[in-house]
């Protein structure tokens, strides 16, 4: 749901903010001033295609930002893009005067691709320059699916195409294999026995590394280690006399002085560190030797161990796990007709629990389809519709292909007028038609798909007023007790009934025209229903009309 909406420098709108909340919004107001400036925001928002034409003349740039209560299904949206999510999301979208735009969510970059997935999501826009839901290719099946409260059924479908897709993959991949599969085995023959003297110990090539540096140092190692011991305990004044002599010189104090106890026996004490000193520095003398042999043996064995690690793109570490995966490749190829025979059952199971998965879908959906059917066209004759035909046709598809949708797809055929044959919406429907079928799809189906979305209608009282009119403003709000509304209308009965009412303007400020919004409450409300009946002059009885108007909504 669309919580907060800024605009800036979108045609003739400057500087716009709005707080919305739940229910029927509606707004009104002259033509020209405005008012589907805002159904173009959210359509920018919801990852619309953007023009340098939309910029207001003269500004460095166009933004719209919105703030939006979010659910499950937008989180994970993106997730999968890697982008920050949160119970209220903030979505950006820039335009700048070359055309470059750019899309951001919590101030992170984001592409236009993603805020089109969250868009369809998070909002729906029905009007005549919009691409309504409606005509999109896989809208039908969606909302028949919310209509039949197919959920786990789909779900279970999607996993099941996923499963055999990979099982048809797996076995495709094995068959590609058998054209080539002496080549292949000779191959992996040849890798095995390049690598498998080539695998290191689990420490191997760190111990190797430390052996070769201290043999390439030997001379340095060992002259070290003896200049050490013999300053240590061997040399004349060596740091072991010194220290005996000292500790004697304590020992005699402290014969006198019971006080320097404790510093004789910290002088004992190094004199035991001086002699493990001597001792390591000894060991480490005589433990090293040069050896060249054993070096080149060391450089040959990390030479081979570096060399695999090239050849076959991984670190030294991971070259056991290659080694594993070439064995089991060269078992699988060794035991061909086995492992082509077991891929195939695989595959055949796999179908076999996608169809069961599909056929049940099926048939939910064939189940549901003609209650969906003539739901529709009840909601069409409420709606000044009533002699229009209005069908959602199955077809089956074919099965050899994993479809995550099921076996089927959904058409939306409709014909406005006795006698003509139905046809597909594009090709028939016009833009006011189009918007009170998507009300009259969204009365039948409501609450059952995405709640909390935020639904635009831009021109769906498009010649139509009176009793109508009312029906249709009672329809949008029924529909805005389980979905936002927001409703561009210049009928007075529809916008008597909205929970919030706001009118868009146009002033001129330094000589140029500027656009606001306004809510309007009380006495300027009653004005502006007035207005909407009776145009610029306002006669009192038209005043009087807007009352009633007003009136009977709140009952």
């Amino acid at each position: 749901m669309l919580r907060r909406l800024i605009v800036k420098n979108l045609a003739i709108v400057e500087d716009l903010e709005l707080e919305l909340e739940e229910g029927l919004t509606v707004i009104t107001g002259e033509t020209g001033a405005g008012k589907s400036i805002l159904v173009d925001a959210v359509s920018l928002l919801s990852g619309g295609r953007g023009s340098a034409d939309l910029i207001r003349r003269g500004a460095d740039r166009l933004v719209v930002a919105g703030e939006f209560d979010i659910d499950a299904g937008a989180r994970s949206i993106l997730a999968e893009a890697g982008l920050p999510a949160s119970d209220r999301l903030l979505v950006r979208r820039e335009l700048a005067p070359d055309g470059r735009g750019r899309a951001f969510v919590e101030d992170e970059a984001a592409s236009v691709r993603t805020l089109g997935r969250l868009g369809e999501r998070l909002t729906a826009i029905h009007g005549q320059s919009s691409e309504l839901e409606l005509t999109d290719r896989e809208a039908p099946l969606d909302l028949l699916d919310g209509f039949a409260r197919t959920e786990e059924e789909r779900e279970a479908t999607a996993l099941a195409a996923a499963r055999w897709k990979a099982a048809r993959e797996a076995l495709e991949a094995l068959r590609e294999v058998e054209r080539d599969r002496a080549a292949r085995l000779d191959l992996l023959d040849f890798q095995v026995r390049e690598l498998e003297p080539a695998v290191p110990g689990p420490s191997e090539v760190e111990d190797l590394m430390i052996e070769r540096e201290r043999l390439r140092h030997a001379d340095r190692i060992r002259s070290a280690a003896e200049t050490a011991l013999a300053s240590l305990s061997e040399g004349e004044a060596s740091a072991a006399d010194r220290l005996g002599e000292a500790a004697r010189a304590f020992a005699e104090l402290a014969s006198i002085d019971p006080r320097e106890k404790a510093h004789r026996d910290e002088a004992e004490e190094l004199k035991g560190r001086i002699a493990d000193l001597a001792a390591a520095a000894r060991d480490a003398a005589s433990d090293i030797e040069s050896d060249p042999d054993r070096l080149n043996a060391i450089e040959a064995r990390l030479e081979r161990i570096f060399r695999a690690e090239r050849r076959f793109g991984v670190s030294a570490r991971e070259l056991p796990a290659v080694l594993e995966r070439l064995k089991a490749e060269r078992v699988e190829l060794s035991n061909f007709e086995d492992a082509l025979g077991r891929r195939e059952k695989e595959a055949e199971a796999a179908q076999s629990a996608y169809r069961r998965a599909a056929e049940s879908l099926s048939a939910r959906r064939r189940a549901a389809a003609a209650r969906f059917s003539a739901g529709v066209e009840k909601e069409l004759e409420a709606l000044a519709m009533g002699k229009a035909c209005f069908r959602l046709e199955l077809r089956t598809v074919d099965e050899e292909v994993p479809r995550p949708s099921g076996l089927e797809t959904a058409h939306f055929l409709f014909a406005p007028n006795p006698g003509e044959p139905e046809k597909p919406l594009e090709k028939i429907a016009s833009g006011g038609e189009l918007s009170r079928l998507q009300l009259a799809i969204r009365s039948v189906s409501v609450g059952r798909k995405v709640r909390g979305r935020t639904l635009v209608f831009d021109e769906v009282d498009a010649g139509i007023g009176g009793r109508t009119a009312e029906v249709v403003g009672k329809k949008l709000r029924e529909l805005a007790r389980h979905e936002q509304v927001l409703c561009v209308t210049h009928v007075p009965q529809i916008a008597a009934l909205a929970d919030r009412h706001y009118r868009a303007e146009k002033g001129e400020k330094k000589g140029r025209t500027v656009a606001s919004i306004r809510r309007l409450e009380g006495a300027e409300r009653v004005e502006e229903l007035a207005r909407m009946l009776a145009g610029e002059k306002i006669p009192e009885t038209a005043r009087k009309h807007a009352r009633t108007l007003l009136e009977e909504a709140g009952r």
